[in-house]
C-alpha cells in the first residue's frame, strides 16, 4: 500500500513541477536561457527514477532503518540550504557594489527552492516509532521537496550566472565559439 501511495506521490509531483515552474517563470526564461532546460528536465527525470525504482524494490524496510534514510535526506538539504544562502549573500554583495540592482530572477527561483527546502521539507512531522510505513511515505514526501528544491535552486544559479555575464565587465559566452576565433580576438590579430 505505501509503495503505491509513494509511486502516485513521485508521478503527481511531476505535473506540480510544470505548475511550479511555470510560477516561477521558468517556461519565459528557457526562450532566452536555453541552458534552464537543464534543471527543468533533470526533476521529473528524478522523480521519474524514483518512481521506477519504487516498482522494481517492493519492500519497505522496518522503522529504525527508515528513520535513518530521512537522516540522510535531512543532510542533503542542510547543505543545499547553507550553499544556497551564501550564493544569495554574495549575489546581494556583487549585485550592490557592481551591477547596482536586484537579480529579480534569480531571488525569484531562490524563494521558490527556500519554500520547497525550508517550508515543505524540513517541518517536523511527528511519527510512531513502530510505524514504519509512515516514515516510508515522509521520506518519499520529504525527497520531493528536496528535488524541487534543489533543481528551483540550480535555475536560480543559471539565472545569476548569465545575468552577472550579461551585465558585468566579463568577457565570458556560455554560447560555443571556435577556438581559433576567441584567440585571434583576444590577440588584437587576425589571420589575412
Amino acid at each position: 500500500m505505501e509503495i503505491t501511495l509513494a509511486t502516485v506521490l513521485y508521478l503527481s509531483a511531476m505535473p506540480l513541477w510544470l505548475a511550479i515552474w511555470h510560477s516561477a517563470t521558468g517556461f519565459g526564461l528557457m526562450v532566452h536561457n536555453p541552458l534552464l532546460i537543464i534543471p527543468f528536465a533533470l526533476s521529473p527525470v528524478y522523480l521519474a527514477g524514483n518512481a521506477l525504482l519504487l516498482g522494481v524494490f517492493t519492500e519497505t524496510s522496518e522503522a529504525l532503518r527508515e528513520e535513518a534514510r530521512i537522516a540522510i535526506i535531512a543532510d542533503r538539504a542542510m547543505i543545499t540550504v547553507q550553499a544556497t544562502t551564501s550564493i544569495l549573500i554574495v549575489a546581494t554583495i556583487v549585485y550592490g557594489l557592481s551591477i547596482r540592482r536586484l537579480p529579480v530572477h534569480f531571488i525569484r527561483f531562490m524563494v521558490y527552492a527556500f519554500i520547497a527546502i525550508l517550508g515543505v521539507m524540513a517541518p517536523i512531522l511527528w511519527i510512531p516509532a513502530e510505524e514504519a510505513a509512515l516514515f516510508f511515505l515522509l521520506r518519499h514526501f520529504q525527497s520531493v521537496a528536496l528535488n524541487f528544491g534543489l533543481f528551483l535552486c540550480v535555475g536560480g544559479i543559471i539565472m545569476l550566472l548569465c545575468d552577472l555575464l550579461q551585465h558585468g565587465d566579463a568577457r565570458i559566452s556560455l554560447t560555443p565559439v571556435d577556438p581559433m576565433m576567441r584567440t585571434h580576438e583576444e590577440s588584437g590579430t587576425r589571420d589575412d
